[in-house]
């Protein structure tokens, strides 16, 4: 009786083992099920954000003053015009309503002087900085 009792005990902790490796590969299959989740909502945030980008620099360059633009990586949209002398601030806030409208996720604008890339005054590679804006 004490054999079969010892059995039946050994048994029961194999059980337990089998059983806790189960649960622990459900518990794995579960959390790798919710990062490719994750991942494909960011993704498909990404795409969202790209396509509304697009929209917007679209409508940005086709501002009449509007040269050249760009939306860069790090969420910038830089516009070229020509410089007539006056500082481009409230322009550049006015461009970050049509951001906004167009529901890009550019955070900033800054406006430059066209062709000025080479310019000993640039503010950095994209021209001399006329004006620019914080968008909110």
């Amino acid at each position: 009786m004490l054999h079969l009792t010892e059995l039946i005990l050994d048994l029961m902790k194999k059980l337990a083992l089998i059983l806790g490796g189960v649960i622990l590969i459900l518990f794995w299959i579960a959390s790798t099920a919710k990062r490719s989740d994750n991942s494909n909502r960011q993704t498909a945030g990404l795409t969202e954000s790209t396509t509304s980008n697009n929209e917007a620099l679209a409508a940005v360059k086709a501002e009449a003053k509007v040269k050249d633009a760009v939306i860069t990586e790090a969420g910038v949209l830089y516009v070229g015009v020509l410089d007539d002398g006056t500082r481009r601030d409230g322009y550049a806030e006015y461009l970050c309503q049509l951001l906004k409208d167009h529901k890009s996720n550019a955070s900033r604008v800054k406006v430059v002087r066209f062709g000025s890339q080479n310019s000993k005054d640039r503010d950095n590679a994209y021209g001399v900085l006329l004006g620019e804006s914080w968008c909110r």
